[in-house]
């Protein structure tokens, strides 16, 4: 590139060097929690696959204790304790990567859309479009959808996206208007790139970085969620371990 030629910032990417400095960057409280849900997710993985027992057969008397053959006992049906809490945990945590990946996605392609448009017409629509879905408190308007499309796993993750994407589409607006008159963005311009490829090669990963950062707050939020609408007979249900 000559000296007279415009620069374009790449999008970021997490290097193996970024990411050991921000593993130095954590307490030990921080690393902890990391060590914790890795062991989580590999025990989630590797119990239900690697134990002879079904997590849905009876295996023994109802209500046995903790003992060398079913370390958790045995529940009220004679079902074996440990292989049911990680075929739920495997289940929990694949509902809410479920949950998270589809609004994250459309949210912040829509929320970046948005963002970088200058049309009067569709920044009202879009004011009114999210003010609309965020009026409504979290629970009643997952309960009011789960309610139309189907008290299931189907309905539920259905949803969780239609009220959960306008979080990540806030975010990513509120990013992308700091970003629409950026150097490199001008510089993009300069050089005759199209506004879609713009918006999805110089923008986007740099407002996915913000989203993706919220997402983790969200995966526990989804999975609460998902917990009281069990106790309330919708979504995971009986005999599905949750």
């Amino acid at each position: 590139m000559t000296a007279g030629s415009p620069s374009i910032a790449p999008a970021g990417r997490l290097s193996r060097v970024e990411l050991r400095r921000y593993w130095r960057q954590l307490n030990a409280e921080s690393r902890w929690g990391v060590v914790i849900l890795a062991l989580i997710l590999v025990l989630s993985v590797s119990v239900p696959l690697l134990s002879p027992n079904d997590p849905y057969g009876f295996v023994d008397q109802p209500l046995q204790p903790p003992s060398a053959a079913f370390l958790f006992g045995t529940d009220h049906l004679g079902r074996d304790l440990l292989v049911r809490v990680f075929t739920a945990a495997r289940l929990d945590i694949a509902l809410a990567i479920l949950g998270v990946s589809v609004p994250i996605l459309i949210g912040t392609f829509i929320g970046t859309l948005a963002g970088t448009t200058r049309n009067r017409i569709a920044e009202t629509v879009w004011d009114g479009l999210v003010n609309a879905l965020t009026a409504f408190p979290e629970i009643i308007l997952v309960l009011g959808i789960v309610a139309m499309v189907g008290a299931d796993i189907r309905g539920l993750l259905i949803a969780i996206w239609i009220s959960r994407w306008a979080q990540y589409a806030r975010i990513a607006r509120a990013k992308s208007l700091a970003l629409r008159d950026a150097e490199f963005v001008q510089a993009a311009q300069v050089l005759g790139y199209s506004q879609l490829r713009i918006l999805v090669r110089h923008i986007m990963p740099n407002v996915f970085s913000e989203a993706l950062a919220y997402s983790l707050s969200d995966f526990i939020f989804i999975n609460v969620i998902i917990r009281r609408l069990s106790v309330l007979g919708l979504g995971v249900t009986p005999p599905t371990p949750e």
